[in-house]
């Protein structure tokens, strides 16, 4: 009797762990169906789902590039991890871009999807999957317009007036370059670059900083159903 009554307390316990992983049918959720599912401004336009359902089918195999059709845009997907709810996408035209996806559980038993668009250097969108649907979410996001300078520059080396001038550039020039997690719930926010702008590169020497700043990046650790910012050395 002992016996069955804890096997009925396992079952009971696990039910909720194997339903999160499942739909409104009770068929198992992937990030391949994610991916499918997402709205086509959710990867820029760039990818409408017909072409994401032919990607599905080379997954890791990446366009031989030819120099005949230059003008061509080759995609494909590098990392397919449906262990661990995440991928990797690559658009080429002509230039190289980047995209990842990646979802976790929440405790109610829906999905928080996380999407990064332009390539890694504007907003992380978000969506939340619930009985087979998948819905836009901004509340969901970490509040990454309230960062600080102080989040990625140790300004201790600088003057007051050269503190003005890196906030001016901090407010007016920096761009943002997110990372999501393959592994775990923590998204890094890092100091980004624009391609091709040489004067955005060097504006922190053409500023006379040289090395008086020390770079810092921010995390964003979804804990116990919040987000938890945190601060790290390095660039």
């Amino acid at each position: 009797m002992r016996k069955i009554l804890f096997i009925y307390l396992c079952l009971l316990f696990l039910t909720p762990l194997f339903a999160q992983n499942r739909g409104a049918s009770g068929k198992k959720t992937s990030i391949k169906e994610i991916f499918l599912m997402l709205p086509d401004d959710a990867l820029d336009n760039r990818l409408p789902q017909k072409e994401r359902k032919r990607m599905l089918t080379t997954i890791g195999q990446r366009p031989e590039f030819k120099e005949e059709n230059e003008d061509s845009n080759y995609t494909y997907i590098e990392v397919c991890d449906e262990r661990n709810g995440y991928m990797s996408v690559f658009y080429y035209y002509p230039e190289g871009y980047k995209y990842e996806i990646c979802y976790w559980n929440l405790k109610d038993g829906k999905k928080l999807v996380a999407v990064n668009q332009y390539a890694g250097f504007g907003d992380v969108t978000f969506y939340l999957y619930e009985a087979g649907k998948l819905r836009l979410a901004p509340s969901y996001a970490p509040e990454t317009k309230k960062v600080q300078v102080e989040d990625f520059f140790d300004t201790s080396l600088l003057n007051k007036k050269e503190k003005e001038l890196l906030t001016e550039l901090f407010n007016k020039r920096v761009v943002f370059e997110f990372s999501l997690p393959r592994r775990g719930t923590t998204i890094e926010m890092h100091l980004g670059s624009i391609p091709f702008d040489m004067e955005y590169e060097t504006m922190f020497l053409d500023a006379g900083f040289e090395d008086k700043l020390q770079y810092k990046h921010v995390l964003f650790e979804w804990v116990n159903q919040t987000w938890k910012k945190k601060v790290k050395n390095g660039i």
